[in-house]
């Protein structure tokens, strides 16, 4: 038996004993939450080791699952989601269906059919919601947002609510309209970060942030995100559309990238990705790029 093929052997055995298994190479097909198309095709690799499962795809994320209970399909991600592994692939692989999208991991590395590589797949920026009225919660603190959405400047107001000092609102001018907002816990501290992802006007769609992290539940401290041109080489190609998203415990960014005489329609320079983690030092709460990922 060649050595790929033992470790998909081993790989096989491990997911049915719960045993602890090599790491496996693989392929990743990536699909968004309710989407028939796969957003993605990456090299992946694989591992579980009494029963705890970890995926590290090339695009720089990861998904640490830990089994709940005693079913052997059911696990919950480094945020505590739900995912579900079902057997729909047969011999194949396996389907992971997480909170927000679903990993297909292929044993076999070969392409995957039906599917086109992920630079040409970079889907819109979501609609912003007119006017938007959104509410979030996360251990205990909640975060109303509002803004009329209907220029291409706009206030934002946030309220905070459950602080236990200072739950006065914020009111921010921002360059754009809001397309999207999360709560999460990056740093794992036990009190929660708002993010709010904004699009500018026009058709570069170039996106900012505005976040905010709750000091020990107490009250809200502004969370800064550096500039492109401070990571080297990472505003390299760059002409917008930013997405944003929540990813475990780390805040990725991507963006297509643009060769010379690429229009904004057609971008063919593939997709950067970078991953931030959140840092509190003398100078505040601020992201700190952690890894730079191109495919």
């Amino acid at each position: 038996m060649s050595g790929l093929r033992h470790l998909r052997a081993l790989c096989l055995a491990g997911l049915a004993a719960g045993a602890r298994v090599d790491t496996v190479d693989a392929r990743c097909a990536i699909y968004p939450k309710g989407s028939d198309k796969a957003a993605a095709v990456l090299a992946c690799s694989f591992s579980q080791r009494q029963g705890y499962v970890r995926i590290q795809r090339s695009d720089g994320v990861e998904h640490e699952l830990r089994p709940v209970g005693s079913d052997p399909g059911r696990y919950v991600d480094a945020q505590g989601r739900a995912v579900r592994r079902e057997s729909g692939l047969g011999k194949a692989g396996q389907i992971y269906r997480l909170a927000d999208q679903s990993v297909y991991v292929y044993w076999d590395r070969a392409e995957v059919p039906g599917t086109v590589q992920p630079a040409l797949l970079l889907p819109p920026p979501p609609a912003p919601q007119r006017p938007l009225r959104r509410s979030l919660s996360l251990q205990g603190v909640r975060f109303q947002l509002s803004s009329a959405n209907d220029a291409s400047i706009n206030e934002l107001k946030i309220v905070p609510a459950g602080l236990s000092r200072d739950n006065r609102p914020i009111v921010r001018r921002v360059d754009g309209q809001v397309g999207g907002a999360e709560v999460a816990d990056l740093d794992a501290d036990g009190s929660p970060e708002l993010y709010v992802y904004v699009i500018s006007a026009g058709s570069g769609s170039y996106g900012s942030l505005v976040a905010y992290a709750a000091n020990q539940r107490r009250s809200l401290s502004e969370i800064m995100l550096p500039p492109l041109a401070d990571t080297p080489g990472a505003d390299k190609g760059y002409m917008g559309h930013d997405q944003f998203a929540v990813v475990e415990n780390r805040l990725a960014r991507r963006f297509a990238l643009y060769r010379d005489g690429d229009t904004q329609a057609a971008p063919s320079g593939g997709v950067r990705q970078l991953q931030y983690k959140l840092q509190r030092d003398e100078a505040g709460w601020r992201l700190v790029v952690d890894r730079v990922v191109e495919y």
